[in-house]
């Protein structure tokens, strides 16, 4: 089976608009700590699941970042120690 790629796109690019949400608000109403922790959490689970998809890793409807992680560790080699912020 072929990967749609411009399905997985529109994941990459719902998940940057989370990003971008959870940024905007961080520079302007930086006391919003739940809000920023959700569009952090959904930006993460959808670029989670556009690697699934590319790696066609069928998982269920979920947002469980636990769950989806350990779905990719088992096609690629996810390093725990390693994590990349940049909020500029």
């Amino acid at each position: 089976m072929s990967v749609d790629s411009n399905y997985i796109k529109d994941w990459i690019d719902k998940a940057d608009h989370d990003l971008g949400s959870a940024k905007l608000i961080f520079l302007n109403i930086p006391e919003y700590f739940d809000t920023i922790a959700f569009h952090c959490q959904q930006a993460t689970e959808k670029y989670i699941k556009s690697t699934l998809i590319f790696y066609e890793i069928e998982f269920l409807r979920t947002h469980d970042l636990i769950y989806l992680l350990d779905l990719l560790s088992g096609k690629i080699e996810i390093d725990e120690d390693t994590y990349i912020w940049q909020l500029d």
